[in-house]
């Protein structure tokens, strides 16, 4: 069937080097020929000749002498193979194969931690006021009486809004290994198990305990997974303020404010609560790497 040879282009080669958000990318070119190898020989088709080359492919890593053993390069993934016929020559074709990761090469830029924050509110039912919150966010339990203002009317609270804020975390995280074809996934029982629990480290400049994870969402991308992980902040830890009930479970009621002449009753006893009295630390749970880039302003100033 003949034989089929290629060869790099001098023009091969071309480095597009990507902020840690985005992919680099470098650019290959060859020139791919079949050859007759005994006169007539019958060109066999351009399948078969594809078929038999040794020509970069998308999902292939990069060939030995592109990387050159270096461990950066060896992480790129072919995306994408062009072939288009070198009208010069007979069979023959030139090949553009483009390779990329998001994997960074030089530390200096970082690593890739997009954060997107989202102005919100929640509304709690508030039987007093307050100027001190339970430290940490976290109340005794069983509850004693918070102190305070009443503002309830005849056991009904005010409406107040609190102060939140949903932060999302977006990175990658390679799935391959070097010296197995089993994947290494990120730990995802370990995100579940994390859900509904406050922070105990100081993360995204929030303080312990104001903190609340929801959950993970996770797209497998090729090669690679892209991770969102979400935070909702709170003014008040997430509290709650809980009304100490009578048999019926509505709350025990005693002569209070006089509003327009009349008195009302008001709320005897009420309690901070916490619905998440859990904690967990995000050092030990998000990649190294990733959570230090928190911190981190690039480039510096010159």
């Amino acid at each position: 069937m003949g034989t089929v040879t290629i060869a790099e282009r001098p023009d091969s080669r071309t480095w597009n080097l990507g902020q840690p958000q985005s992919e680099t990318s470098v650019t290959c070119q060859y020139l791919l020929r079949w050859v007759a190898t005994t006169d007539p020989d019958p060109y066999p088709g351009d399948g078969t000749v594809l078929a038999n080359a040794v020509v970069p492919k998308p999902s292939d890593r990069p060939l030995s002498d592109l990387h050159n053993s270096d461990a950066w390069v060896k992480l790129f993934v072919c995306r994408s193979v062009t072939l288009t016929p070198e009208r010069s020559m007979p069979y023959a074709w030139n090949v553009t194969a483009v390779y990329s990761t998001m994997e960074v090469g030089f530390l200096s830029q970082g690593y890739m931690a997009r954060q997107t924050r989202t102005a919100g509110t929640r509304t709690i039912e508030q039987y007093r006021t307050w100027t001190t919150l339970p430290t940490d966010g976290s109340p005794t339990y069983p509850p004693s009486d918070m102190g305070g203002t009443k503002v309830d009317w005849n056991g009904n609270p005010r409406q107040r809004e609190i102060a939140q804020q949903t932060i999302q975390l977006e990175y990658t995280w390679d799935r391959t290994t070097a010296s197995s074809t089993t994947a290494t996934d990120p730990s995802f029982a370990t995100f579940v198990s994390a859900q509904g629990k406050r922070n105990t480290d100081t993360i995204f400049g929030f303080v312990k305990g104001s903190l609340l994870y929801r959950g993970c969402q996770a797209t497998l991308e090729e090669e690679r997974w892209r991770l969102v992980h979400v935070w909702v902040f709170d003014d008040i830890y997430h509290l709650q303020q809980l009304p100490l009930p009578n048999a019926t479970g509505a709350p025990i009621l005693l002569p209070g404010i006089t509003v327009a002449g009349q008195q009302i009753l008001q709320a005897d006893k009420v309690g901070w609560y916490q619905p998440y009295p859990d904690f967990v630390t995000w050092s030990s749970i998000l990649p190294t790497e990733v959570y230090n880039e928190l911190t981190k302003a690039r480039p510096a100033r010159i």
